[in-house]
């Protein structure tokens, strides 16, 4: 429990309770820590009061989706673009739904770590079950500006990686996106609003 006069939970939670190769309950379904090497997972009040009451939060082992990312973004395209587009892509379909997504590959390296927040917060809307990423330097940098350089360790697939599915993601063609009511994965690019906008709206 945060008080509002504290902190925001999630700036906290980032800032102070996350760590490479930990895992956080949130009673906020945007409980996302994934792009800090930090599992996060929202969960509904009554499962929070289990955890109150020191019992054990159990699930069956999820499947996992690598997300490949690669290449650079554009300039102008941000952490909401990549991520409104990935909720288009899968929502509908349920390709994702309880599921881990992995987010991995070059592409990483060229995003900074508030991008890549701001990727991994909206990865809820695709219907996941949490999300996690490979860390590196960057990662480790935002530890130590916060006075915590113990809570980074390097993150990264083994040499033989087993995945139930993957996605790619091409950084370099993603479009400014538009989400229109009443879910993220009701979007479209910018262009294709402004070729047809009376069919669209």
């Amino acid at each position: 429990f945060v008080p509002a006069h504290v902190a925001v939970i999630h700036q906290y939670a980032r800032e102070e309770m996350a760590k490479c190769g930990g895992m956080i309950l949130g009673s906020d379904s945007h409980t996302r820590y994934g792009a800090f090497g930090c599992m996060g997972f929202g969960e509904g009040g009554g499962e929070l009061v289990k955890q109150l009451l020191r019992n054990t939060w159990d699930i069956n082992a999820p499947e996992v989706v690598l997300i490949w990312l690669e290449g650079k973004p554009r300039r102008g395209i941000g952490p909401h673009d990549v991520a409104i587009s990935l909720v288009k892509a899968v929502f509908e379909s349920g390709f994702v739904k309880n599921k881990v997504l992995e987010f991995a590959g070059p592409g990483v390296a060229e995003l900074p770590v508030d991008f890549r927040n701001g990727l991994d917060i909206m990865t809820t809307e695709t219907t996941c079950l949490s999300s996690i990423w490979i860390t590196d330097e960057k990662v480790e940098e935002f530890y130590k500006m916060h006075g915590r350089a113990e809570s980074y360790k390097e993150l990264k697939p083994g040499k033989v990686a087993y995945y139930d599915s993957m996605i790619r993601i091409d950084l370099s063609k993603q479009e400014s996106m538009i989400a229109l009511p009443f879910h993220p994965s009701n979007a479209y690019s910018i262009h294709e609003l402004q070729a047809n906008p009376e069919a669209i709206l």
